[in-house]
């Protein structure tokens, strides 16, 4: 067993930190909770997944992933930006009740 280099715990299976190389407990394993001294590059690193895309030029660019270029938390909504939830509940029911018209046309009857 090893030991977290932050707070001492012992650990099974540490955490490695990529920007400093130190073994770190799962509550101590970001940058920010062990006081990471390359904390620099961890804020300068695009956030995963949502909205990277690779280029032929082997550039790592992101595509609109909601987060500003300087920030870690989400941008918030424009005005135009509304998800349609009465659209879809309209849509929902008018399937339902031309369900509902196809099983009466059809001649089904309820016993």
């Amino acid at each position: 067993m090893s030991r977290c280099d932050h707070c001492g715990n012992e650990v099974v299976l540490p955490f490695s930190c990529q920007h400093c190389g130190g073994k770190f407990c799962e509550t101590c394993r970001l940058p920010p909770n062990h006081d990471c001294v390359n904390i620099g590059t961890w804020k300068k690193k695009p956030l995963p997944a949502v909205g990277i895309s690779y280029s032929k030029g082997g550039g790592v660019t992101t595509t609109g992933s909601g987060y500003s270029s300087n920030s870690r938390y989400p941008q918030k909504k424009k005005e135009g930006q509304r998800i349609p939830y009465l659209k879809i509940m309209i849509v929902i029911i008018v399937l339902i009740l031309i369900g509902f018209g196809w099983l009466v046309l059809g001649g089904y009857q309820m016993s």
